[in-house]
């Protein structure tokens, strides 16, 4: 693993993320330490973020919105 525990921070009740080196982002359940990470390039989570800023993600909330 690239980054000590200290560098995990919890993002919400079940995830927690690190910036890895390369300047991606990993991201992991918590308290699983030994568990799978996902590593996403920075190019990626800049498209994430684009598309979250431009709507496209918009519909999945579509049903939690009051009527």
């Amino acid at each position: 693993m690239c980054c000590p525990a200290r560098d995990w921070v919890a993002s919400g009740p079940g995830l927690e993320t690190a910036r890895h080196p390369d300047g991606g982002l990993l991201v992991r359940v918590v308290g699983d330490a030994d568990g799978p990470v996902l590593h996403y390039t920075r190019a990626e989570v800049d498209a994430f973020v684009r598309g979250v800023r431009d709507g496209e993600f918009d519909d999945l909330t579509e049903q939690d919105r009051p009527a």
